[in-house]
């Protein structure tokens, strides 16, 4: 939790205003929290509703972007706040409007476009979830906890081993 200044009085003495603000830890336990309950990240049963799958990448950009607004910018919760919101990003324009771009392969013998976009917005963010659990100590849900990325061998919890942490 840190301090925010928000005014200052000098006539007739000197007077300070300030509001409490949330620290990035707390900002990570909730974005967790949130991503928690959303079964697009984990779940099974995505094939039966892309339209809902749709709608909950758009819940959670709309979510990341309230938190981001609560963060130092350039901060590395930001910029992990932001890398999450642009794969959400990328999941939701692959899929074109109303989803009409994600049974497309399946219709010509190409590889399943939905599952290549689910596959690659939940491994981006399983990267970036294990980042902020490491950074903040956080606990991670099971379920949502299927989506992180193997852990290094030498169980030292360091993602500097995995390829693009240097």
């Amino acid at each position: 939790m840190g301090i925010r200044l928000t005014g200052l009085s000098i006539p007739g003495g000197f007077g300070a205003q300030w509001q409490k603000t949330e620290g990035d830890k707390d900002v990570a336990r909730r974005v967790l929290l949130f991503l928690e309950d959303r079964r697009l990240l984990f779940g099974q049963q995505h094939r039966r509703d892309e339209s809902h799958c749709i709608s909950s990448a758009l819940q959670i950009r709309t979510f990341l972007t309230e938190q981001l607004n609560l963060v130092k910018p350039k901060s590395d919760l930001f910029e992990n706040l932001r890398a999450m919101r642009a794969a959400c990003r990328r999941f939701v324009e692959a899929a074109g409007p109303h989803g009409r771009y994600l049974s497309y392969g399946e219709r010509y013998g190409q590889p399943d476009p939905f599952s290549l976009a689910l596959g690659d917005l939940r491994s981006m963010m399983g990267i970036h979830i294990a980042i902020l659990a490491q950074a903040y100590d956080l606990e991670i849900d099971e379920e949502l906890a299927s989506i992180l990325p193997p852990q290094p061998q030498d169980d030292d919890g360091d993602l500097h081993r995995l390829p693009g942490f240097n």
